[in-house]
């Protein structure tokens, strides 16, 4: 303990300590509040659009079902609360539906379309602090741990004083890692708690998602920083350290994550969305046949043991209609399933490819544990689309079980409209998100474990 103080007050004089804590500290904190400011202003207009969108839908004229199915509505997604901290996909994704009948609708309105010059710079969000000014700031701290001593001839007497190297690496890593968490991690917990307070988030576990989060956040530094203390251990002068170590940076925090990419769209690419789309089209077409409807409507007359529609004790229509749907479904279910599980695929190859890198570990987990992954971006699609075919199934009810004789034709009105109930986006549970977490985790555990293991003989055999 005596020993460990003594590293930490040796920190706390470093004026290097102090210029980087400030800059950090500053960055985060700009970068923090816009990203609040941003979010709070989207769930001021969902809610706002939102709420007009259902007022649009019950306060429809008096039609036929199928014309209010057709008359569809607008479905929103709000942004997950740990977005202010990583945005993750959630700018490249689509963020409102259009329900309607037949079409399963793509997501539209990209935030990335409207962002300024910083987001393109790759410096617009926390999350792209934290992977990049990070690690140089746990490289500044962190490179003259032992190659400053050896070259000031002082690591004699730091040994001579300190015990065994051991002893002595240990209490330098956990100061200098206090220092880190220090002006890292305090202002990712404001800006996370300020997220958590401002507005209210059903489902999403804020408090463990948002400590968990900061915690991986934490475990990245700590790789660049013993990887920092490793070069310093062999480097024979300080600026050698330096030098080594922001190389190391460079590869693996620049070059490695763009060739983990590349590699992971070639090894594994992703279906094209126009042939899936081409392929639904196909699909449908052999069922819209006059052919393929007699056929049908002969069957489901021969079901009911009649020879006329009239005869039926449901609409032909809306039961055909009903039919039709469900078979759309299944397609649908089939070919945009294929293609989502295809990016889901790339997706885990991606957290994989973290070996090559830690900054691309860190980003598959960052991206989970804030909400911002593609599958919350998949849950919200496939909800949107469960909603769509309940507005569907609703519609056709109504008509399949009030017949229309004689030319009459069936009108529904407000009472029907009501019954459809408004869209309430919910996350994946957060038991889910730790699931989805566990291939980046254990990368990122081990990149901690590697630079541990690396310095362990390197300490063993530390001389002045």
């Amino acid at each position: 303990m005596r020993q460990l103080a003594a590293e930490l007050a040796r920190t706390a004089q470093d004026a290097r300590l102090r210029w980087i804590s400030a800059v950090l500290v500053l960055l985060l904190t700009v970068a923090g509040l816009g990203a609040w400011r941003d979010s709070t202003r989207y769930a001021g207009e969902v809610a706002q659009v939102a709420a007009a969108e259902r007022a649009r839908w019950l306060g429809q004229d008096a039609k036929n079902p199928h014309s209010a199915d057709h008359f569809g509505l607008w479905v929103f997604r709000p942004s997950a609360p740990l977005a202010v901290l990583d945005p993750g996909t959630e700018p490249y994704t689509g963020r409102m539906v259009r329900v309607e009948a037949h079409v399963f609708n793509d997501a539209v309105y990209r935030a990335i379309q409207d962002a300024g010059p910083l987001a393109r710079s790759g410096l617009g969000s926390v999350a792209d602090i934290v992977q990049l000014v990070v690690p140089l700031a746990a490289i500044l701290l962190g490179f003259s741990a032992f190659a400053a001593d050896r070259e000031r001839g002082t690591l004699r007497l730091a040994l001579g004083n300190g015990g065994p190297p051991g002893r002595l690496f240990a209490a330098r890593f956990a100061a200098l890692f206090a220092a880190l968490a220090l002006v890292a991690g305090l202002p990712l917990l404001g800006i996370g708690a300020l997220a958590v307070m401002s507005q209210d988030h059903t489902g999403w576990q804020l408090v463990p998602r948002l400590l968990t989060w900061i915690a991986a956040q934490l475990a990245y530094g700590a790789v660049f920083l013993l990887l920092a203390m490793l070069v310093s251990l062999v480097a024979r002068t300080a600026r050698g350290a330096l030098a080594a170590s922001l190389a190391a940076w460079v590869l693996l925090c620049v070059a490695a994550p763009r060739l983990a990419v590349v590699g992971v769209d070639a090894v594994v690419p992703a279906l094209s969305y126009r042939e899936v789309r081409a392929r639904i089209e196909a699909g449908f077409r052999g069922h819209r046949t006059a052919e393929a409807n007699d056929v049908r409507t002969r069957e489901v007359l021969a079901r009911y043991g009649v020879s006329d529609p009239d005869e039926l004790p449901v609409d032909l229509r809306g039961l055909m209609m009903s039919e039709n749907e469900s078979h759309n479904f299944a397609v649908y279910d089939r070919e945009l399933g294929a293609f989502f599980d295809s990016l889901a695929a790339q997706d885990r190859a991606l957290a994989w490819a973290g070996l090559l890198s830690p900054r691309v570990a860190l980003q598959a987990l960052s991206q989970t544990l804030a909400g911002t992954d593609f599958a919350q971006h998949a849950h919200f699609v496939w909800a949107a689309e469960a909603y769509r075919r309940g507005i569907s199934e609703r519609m056709n009810a109504e008509i399949r079980d009030h017949p229309q004789r004689g030319g009459t034709t069936l009108v529904a009105g407000s009472d029907l409209w009501g019954e459809i109930p408004s869209f309430v986006p919910r996350p994946l549970p957060f038991a889910t998100t730790l699931a989805n977490a566990r291939v980046p985790a254990l990368v990122l555990a081990l990149w901690l474990g590697l630079m541990a293991a690396l310095c362990r003989p390197l300490v063993r055999r530390l001389k002045p």
